[in-house]
């Protein structure tokens, strides 16, 4: 063997070694930087309808005035807010585009009210805010975080609404009731219905906005298969579950601002 021939054989295998590591690292960056961020953009602006489409009846509504007034919102909340089964999709996603003002958004999944208290550094500022959380006091009452009963339950209410003025002080604040569940115990029942009860009651006593969605988005779920709108017992899917959720908020909204209340 020649020396020049000798000398081809090193090269030829750094040549192969890198070409070897540039397809590692471009496979590297594809799967782990590339691809999510594309998805992440892909779902981030696709079209959410909402439930029935918006509709003169859902335009006439407080929060939808609200929505349209160019004030800034901040959406509080748990999993369902944190869009924790629907690729990062919140319930809201559908009024995004009648939202004139600034959105942000603070919310994780398994989230208690106490958890959302004790965070209270990272609430935003905000002119409007709108609360959605308590699902986990009550699917999880063995929790520490866990409230430990329907007056609780509304005394941390009362204690994250103080929080948001500490941060916010004339802000308006919307809370919605703990969301809809199915498939699940008449323990799971009657413990949500008394929460809901002593949320609204609490609400009423306070210059706060109570908007309860369970009953429109149970109407709903009734007519046909439920999993049609959820992903599981308590998490709605998307397109059609954050459809429906948005959809119900508005429509109960409609329905106080018409019975004066």
């Amino acid at each position: 063997m020649t020396k020049q021939a000798s000398n081809t054989k090193p090269r030829k295998t750094t040549v192969t070694l890198c070409v070897v590591f540039v397809l590692l690292a471009f496979s590297f960056l594809a799967v782990f930087f590339i691809y999510p961020n594309l998805r992440k953009k892909y779902v981030e602006n696709r079209e959410y309808d909402i439930y029935g489409g918006m509709t003169e009846d859902l335009k006439d509504s407080e929060l939808f005035s609200d929505m349209q007034s160019g004030r800034s919102f901040c959406f509080l909340g748990d999993s369902i807010t944190a869009g924790y089964t629907t690729e990062g999709i919140p319930w809201y996603q559908p009024l995004v585009p009648y939202i004139n003002g600034g959105i942000t958004n603070l919310s994780t999944s398994g989230w208690m009210v106490k958890n959302l208290i004790n965070h209270k550094k990272e609430i935003p500022k905000a002119e409007i805010y709108v609360v959605a959380i308590g699902i986990n006091d009550i699917l999880y009452p063995e929790s520490e975080y866990a409230s430990l009963g329907p007056d609780d339950f509304a005394d941390r209410f009362s204690r994250l609404a103080d929080t948001i003025k500490e941060i916010s002080p004339d802000a308006k604040i919307y809370f919605i009731s703990p969301w809809t569940f199915i498939d699940t115990g008449e323990d799971y029942v009657e413990r949500g219905n008394s929460y809901r009860k002593a949320l609204s009651e609490w609400c009423e006593k306070t210059d706060f906005r109570y908007i309860d969605p369970d009953p429109v988005i149970k109407s709903v779920l009734s007519e046909g298969d439920p999993y049609k709108y959820m992903y599981n017992n308590f998490h709605p899917n998307a397109p059609a579950g954050i459809g429906l959720y948005s959809y119900a908020v508005l429509k109960a909204s409609s329905q106080q601002t018409k019975s004066g209340l």
